[in-house]
């Protein structure tokens, strides 16, 4: 996978290279099969041998909403400006986690670390699609082996640089579908034609994650219990939080986790490529 193509604070870069480097998230991890519970009901998704963690993100009072430095639905030089059928670009596609009333946050990355056995999964595809001109959801977190599939919903032909090597146009109504083969972070963004904005694309070599819904809640199940585990929030805009905790086997634990806005710093300017997209020869239509 590639990393983030935005230009980040040294703190910021630290931070999301332990991240791409914890993505196994355990230690020699074995894949042995979660044995049922006994005949003690437990609490849906948990058994004698494994947990659920379940809570709340929340952004730190004195902190600022995350943002990108700069909005990208706004063309760089040179680039077509989205279609008059799409929304103008908006605040929140600069600030893609909104903050609720009592300071929770959506749309943020939960993983467990630091683990030695996980129950294996079944791979499964993760949609994704080009609507309003923007790719939604802005953060897709997947495992390894799963597949990303972006549907254009949009009619206009955009080109979706997957990172790798050769962009391919995408009209609309069809979708072009990417094997996640390989842990760590990407961006994904639309290049030479109008922007489609940003998402962030993480894959991880484990199943025990989730990403905060619009009420800054989540919800792993299937946690290995009796065991000393790390959790963490991350996402590039916020600064990486975590807690350490131990479950016993069946038990359901509620935790809050604040994060605070990262400083991340504009990337240098790119000179526009001369001639149409069509001229460049990593470019299919």
């Amino acid at each position: 996978m590639l990393a983030s193509k935005s230009a980040v604070s040294r703190t910021a870069s630290f931070r999301w290279l332990a991240l791409v480097v914890l993505l196994t998230g355990c230690d020699g991890c074995g894949h042995a099969a979660v044995e049922p519970g006994g005949e003690t009901p437990r609490p849906e998704g948990s058994s004698s041998s494994t947990a659920i963690i379940e809570g709340v993100i929340r952004l730190a009072p004195e902190s600022a909403t995350p943002a990108y430095p700069e909005n990208p639905m706004v063309p760089p030089a040179g680039r077509p400006e989205p279609p008059d059928t799409c929304a103008d670009p908006q605040q929140r596609d600069r600030s893609p986690l909104q903050p609720t009333a009592d300071r929770a946050l959506n749309g943020v990355l939960v993983a467990l670390h630091d683990f030695s056995t996980v129950p294996p999964v079944e791979p499964v595809t993760r949609e994704m699609t080009i609507t309003d001109c923007r790719l939604s959801p802005r953060l897709v977190v997947a495992t390894r082996g799963d597949t990303l599939r972006l549907t254009n919903e949009t009619e206009y032909p955009f080109l979706p640089d997957f990172g790798t090597g050769v962009m391919q146009a995408l009209l609309h109504g069809t979708a072009r579908e990417v094997e996640l083969g390989q842990g760590g972070v990407r961006t994904l963004q639309c290049g030479f034609a109008a922007p489609c904005g940003r998402a962030e694309i993480v894959t991880m070599y484990h199943s025990l994650h989730a990403v905060s819904d619009e009420a800054g809640r989540f919800r792993i199940t299937g946690v290995p219990a009796g065991e000393e585990l790390r959790i963490s929030a991350w996402h590039p805009l916020v600064q990486e939080a975590s807690e350490t905790l131990t479950l016993r086997g069946g038990e359901t634990r509620t935790v809050e986790i604040v994060v605070s806005a990262a400083e991340i710093t504009a990337p240098a300017p790119v000179e526009p490529t001369d001639g149409p997209a069509e001229d460049n020869p990593d470019t299919l239509f």
